[in-house]
């Protein structure tokens, strides 16, 4: 039996199709990354999403052509998805893999029977007990391997529950939704209180005045215990700058060409 994998990055993607080779298995399998955030972001409409993609995060044409291609990529491949391949999931518990199950699962509903999923943060309490991760990207090829006995197909109810969860997220109308045992819409500017005191407190570890945007992401994203991408923590910090918050020196279309200082009200 065939067998497609579908995973919610493209370091995910490489790793099952390192596995598999390493494995001889390309031969009946192959990989399609989903690669998108959905943890921040319109879900209306892919038209909606994109639009808010290009004015919100995306820098420069290259990065929404990828956006656009994948997206193609996607959708010819879910037209021409046959009964008889077998698609396995591979998710684990953050808002975006968790919403990106729920996506897959409403393309699937009316393709394919046998739609298995392996939950990597609950397959590592039994092969891996004391490592945690914020999402499956971060696994080796090694682990993931040894993931597959994890897999679970699932019901033809649970299919249809997780499609029906799909249409109900896409209805709301958030920007922004965090993991607290389960999805939760939350504020735009939710975790700005989070980015402020990861700000103070790398000034008072490297007692510098200015700071490189990447202290502040890489402490923030390390404290928020789910998944979000560099570009919106960037695009808060910039919104908190505006409200006078931080002071600014160098060119913000660079990342890495401009300091930041926080100041307070």
């Amino acid at each position: 039996m065939a067998i497609l994998h579908i995973t919610f990055s493209l370091s995910t993607q490489g790793s099952i199709k390192h596995a598999i080779r390493q494995n001889q298995l390309q031969r009946d399998e192959s990989v399609l990354s989903v690669d998108d955030i959905f943890s921040i972001g319109p879900l209306s409409s892919f038209e909606e999403r994109k639009n808010w993609l290009e004015g919100y995060l995306y820098k420069d044409n290259e990065d929404r052509e990828l956006y656009e291609d994948i997206h193609e990529e996607w959708k010819k491949k879910m037209a021409g998805l046959t009964s008889d391949v077998d698609v396995w999931v591979w998710y684990s518990q953050n808002t975006h893999e968790e919403i990106g199950l729920r996506l897959i699962m409403s393309e699937l509903i009316d393709k394919s029977s046998m739609v298995f999923g392996i939950d990597a943060t609950e397959g590592l309490k039994s092969i891996q007990p004391n490592m945690m991760i914020r999402h499956t990207g971060e696994l080796a090829p090694d682990l993931l391997m040894k993931l597959r006995t994890e897999a679970k197909r699932f019901s033809i109810d649970e299919c249809q529950r997780l499609a029906k969860e799909w249409e109900v997220l896409k209805q709301n109308s958030s920007t922004l939704r965090v993991w607290q045992n389960g999805i939760k819409h939350v504020a735009e500017d939710t975790l700005d209180p989070i980015i402020i005191e990861c700000a103070q407190r790398a000034h008072a570890e490297l007692n510098e005045e200015w700071l490189i945007p990447m202290r502040i992401i890489g402490e923030t994203l390390g404290t928020i215990d789910d998944y979000l991408s560099e570009e919106f923590v960037e695009k808060r910090l910039l919104a908190l700058a505006k409200q006078g918050l931080f002071e600014i020196d160098g060119d913000t279309k660079d990342m890495y060409s401009y300091q930041v200082k926080y100041v307070g009200k």
